[in-house]
């Protein structure tokens, strides 16, 4: 299974976050074990994670999301290049904030066909099409490409000639990128999406690091909701004795507490193997709640009048995460045997 190397992981987090000015995650005073009994949490593996949780914490949803990526997505995968490739070195250590642009949806939605063509010029390679990326911040993008007949990564600097960040909708500045002729910093050997392949397991360990850590954004955002109902009216006038909004906010609350429940077990659950359903079920629960809480806020805020939503809120950039809900459902499909072979090759 791809994972990230823990010690590579914190000295990465730690670069990333001291880059923006941010305090390092405090490190485990004290030998123990975790909440299961079982791991040290001295251990570099435990570290890791506690590190994570504590940005999760402390940070801004967008900011957490990027430096999971980078750890649990983007760090795996650089072993597939060669180890002096240019740039390699800056993201593998944090000096670079990449990001991971498999997760662009296309006609069929799938994770298995490259937007991205390559074309080889002599000894020169070029770049042409587009991808969707999360991290506002990204300096490059992992991307898929097509060359000689094989899937491969690319690497993409986002200030490389023929390299156009901008946004879509209403994330006016980033989340997609366009290439015209653009040249990749770095190419990867051949690598594919077969469910034991590394790309799946490189998705299926962010999928679990994401969920696990992201269902808490929402579950808190109906909270707050809840809350700001209570104060808008007096006595059985206020917003929050209607049965209708109530039901509403039920339904997310009893679907954020089962997802949240499933994202805890991580690869435990139904012990499967990376190339499972049970990741990407319980992913497609955690883009769909986040994208439905977050567009609940917006409605209620605006057609009940209630205080506008945080000013560092970026809803729409939530859709981008693992390339929005139907890249995730396609790819569960995939997995379920429920896409032609025709399609998901």
């Amino acid at each position: 299974m791809t994972a990230t190397d823990p010690r590579a992981g914190l000295a990465a987090l730690d670069r990333l976050l001291t880059r923006r000015g941010l305090d390092r995650p405090a490190a485990a005073d004290d030998a123990g074990t975790d909440d299961a009994g079982t791991d040290d949490v001295r251990s570099p593996e435990r570290e890791l994670e506690r590190a994570l949780d504590q940005v999760w914490e402390r940070h801004p949803f967008a900011l957490a999301a990027a430096l999971t990526e980078q750890v649990h997505g983007v760090l795996p995968l650089l072993d597939t290049f060669a180890a002096d490739a240019p740039l390699l070195d800056g993201v593998r250590t944090g000096r670079v904030t990449a990001a991971l642009g498999l997760y662009t949806p296309n006609a069929l939605f799938s994770l298995t066909v490259p937007t991205v063509r390559a074309a080889r010029n002599g000894d020169r390679t070029t770049l042409h099409g587009r991808y969707r990326y999360a991290a506002r911040d990204a300096e490059a993008a992992l991307v898929t490409v097509r060359l000689d007949g094989a899937t491969r990564l690319a690497l993409v600097p986002h200030d490389a000639p023929g390299v156009r960040p901008h946004g879509a909708g209403r994330s006016a500045d980033h989340g997609w990128a366009a290439l015209d002729g653009a040249a990749p910093a770095a190419l990867s050997r051949p690598v594919d999406w077969a469910l034991d392949g590394v790309l799946t397991a490189a998705l299926d360990a962010h999928a679990w690091a994401f969920a696990r850590r992201a269902l808490a954004r929402p579950a808190r955002d109906v909270a707050d909701l809840r809350r700001t109902l209570a104060r808008a009216g007096e006595g059985v006038e206020a917003l929050s004795t209607s049965q209708y909004l109530a039901h509403e906010l039920s339904t997310l609350e009893i679907e954020l507490s089962l997802a949240a429940a499933a994202a805890r077990f991580g690869a435990a659950f139904k012990a499967e193997a990376p190339g499972g359903t049970a990741a990407l079920a319980t992913l497609l629960s955690c883009v769909d709640l986040l994208r439905r809480t977050a567009r609940t806020t917006e409605d209620m805020a605006t057609e009940l009048g209630l205080a506008d939503v945080p000013a560092d809120r970026d809803d729409a950039g939530l859709q981008a995460h693992f390339g929005g809900r139907r890249v995730v459902e396609n790819e569960l499909a995939r997995r379920m045997g429920l896409v032609p072979e025709a399609v998901a090759a």
